[in-house]
């Protein structure tokens, strides 16, 4: 089976040995997406709807990279460091997913590897 990969940033590659995104036949996988903007830093600190956007964004790219996009997603998953930011989230999620509406979790976590980091997510999408 062919595979096609959006490589993850090269400190996490050499340490963890993973791919921001892999394509594998029709099926997409995108890794747990952080809120890094051009430079690899963390963008919109303290502000959780404008992290959603950015990981939102940059999942994007991710699939257009691929050959997808986001109305080839079937999945996504959230993980969040505090529950009341839950709409703060869901209204970032619904910019991007109102007419695609695709299956979701969504999951508390302790913390992120880098503290700034309020939110990250990663979908799946399939590609007809």
């Amino acid at each position: 089976m062919t595979r096609k990969k959006v490589p993850a940033p090269p400190q996490f590659t050499a340490k963890f040995g993973y791919s921001q995104a892999t394509r594998a036949g029709n099926f997409i996988a995108v890794s747990g997406t952080a809120p890094r903007g051009e430079g690899g830093g963390v963008v919109c600190q303290g502000d959780v709807y404008g992290q959603a956007r950015q990981v939102l964004l940059n999942i994007q790219n991710s699939l257009e990279a691929l050959g997808a996009s986001m109305r080839n997603v079937v999945r996504s998953r959230v993980y969040i460091t505090d529950m009341e930011h839950l709409w703060d989230i869901g209204r970032a999620h619904l910019e991007f997913f109102a007419d695609i509406e695709p299956a979701v979790s969504l999951v508390e976590v302790e913390r992120f590897f880098d503290p700034e980091v309020m939110v990250e997510m990663e979908v799946d999408a399939v590609v007809d």
